[in-house]
């Protein structure tokens, strides 16, 4: 087996459970899909306080500004999200314009807090 071939066995074997996605400069971005879900279910629970305390929310995890720069990001939307749909950001504007954009968690409410969040978005 040669050098190459070892070396891309040992990457696989270190990278255990994690799963990836392909950026727009053509990198990966590598994420433990246990961690993934932790943070972003809290990044919704935290965002329902801060609503509820009328009070600018937290920034959205690493992961979903990931997403934002993602070749196919409706794709490594779902890899993300395993399915779960439940985000405090409008994922049409995540998935077809790359945008992180707050919505509201209240049925039929608009959401009138903090900016669009894409600022800091890499491009």
């Amino acid at each position: 087996m040669g050098l190459k071939a070892k070396l891309g066995k040992l990457q696989k074997a270190m990278r255990g459970s994690m799963d990836s996605f392909e950026l727009r400069d053509g990198r990966r971005y590598y994420f433990d899909p246990q961690e993934t879900f932790r943070s972003t279910f809290m990044f919704l629970a935290d965002s329902l306080q801060a609503d509820h305390a009328r009070e600018p929310r937290l920034e959205p995890p690493e992961v979903l500004r990931a997403v934002a720069d993602a070749r196919d990001r409706r794709t490594a939307l779902e890899r993300v999200m395993g399915g779960y749909p439940h985000l405090p950001l409008d994922q049409e504007a995540l998935v077809e314009r790359g945008q992180l954009v707050p919505r509201s968690l209240v049925a039929g409410g608009e959401y009138d807090g903090l900016e669009d969040f894409s600022e800091g978005v890499p491009r």
